[in-house]
């Protein structure tokens, strides 16, 4: 509960900083971040309330949130490369995507089952693009801060927050009905996770503020 709130309060400050920094100049990728921070922020709010006074499953909607996730960060990061491959890699993902959406929801589709296979297809597919952001700030940024360039801190914040998620999304379902208490670890460990991403996209509005200005 105390991590569910940290959690909701970072995502809030977030977004919150994402209004007053952001300008009609900036990158049309930080209008799409502000999008998934707001969507973001209902859903949580609303799971925290279904969970704690409904008493009920919230496995319908984090499996619609995460159909929202992927395609929209695959889009934000399309703004951000400038190669035909770059983005010829995120549209097949758009293709991919569209497809697993209307197959679980039209064939598949269980209301009390997460979508674990789609979250780990997904998290594979933003922790590549973050590596190729990163390589692509090292090659155009050799006489500026890379740490001032655009999405640094965001993309290193979905990168790690990915990266030690990942290796629980295809036996999520296994460790919840096998193994509460490690499913309870589980938990833990992604809510600070998702902590650490929202403090450094704050970081990340905060900086690109204050190198513009």
């Amino acid at each position: 509960m105390v991590l569910d709130i940290i959690y909701i309060s970072l995502i809030f400050v977030s977004m919150f900083l994402g209004l007053i920094f952001i300008k009609k100049s900036s990158p049309f990728a930080y209008t799409l971040l502000l999008i998934f921070l707001l969507v973001t922020f209902l859903n949580e709010c609303l799971c925290l309330y279904i969970k704690t006074v409904v008493h009920s499953s919230t496995y319908i909607f984090y499996n619609f949130y995460y159909y929202f996730r992927f395609p929209v960060l695959g889009w934000m990061f399309l703004h951000l490369f400038t190669t035909k491959l770059q983005k010829a890699f995120i549209f097949l993902f758009f293709l991919v995507s569209i497809f697993l959406l209307l197959f679980n929801f039209l064939f598949y589709y269980k209301s009390d089952q997460l979508h674990t296979n789609y979250q780990l297809v997904g998290g594979i597919f933003i922790i590549i693009l973050c590596m190729t952001h990163f390589y692509n700030i090292l090659r155009e940024s050799k006489n500026e801060n890379p740490l001032t360039t655009n999405f640094f801190w965001a993309s290193t914040g979905f990168f790690f927050f990915f990266l030690g998620a990942l290796p629980f999304f295809g036996v999520l379902r296994l460790l919840v009905k096998k193994d509460i208490i490690f499913a309870e670890q589980y938990y833990i460990l992604v809510k600070s996770l998702s902590i650490y991403l929202y403090s450094l996209i704050a970081i990340d509005f905060y900086t690109q503020w204050k190198y513009q200005k």
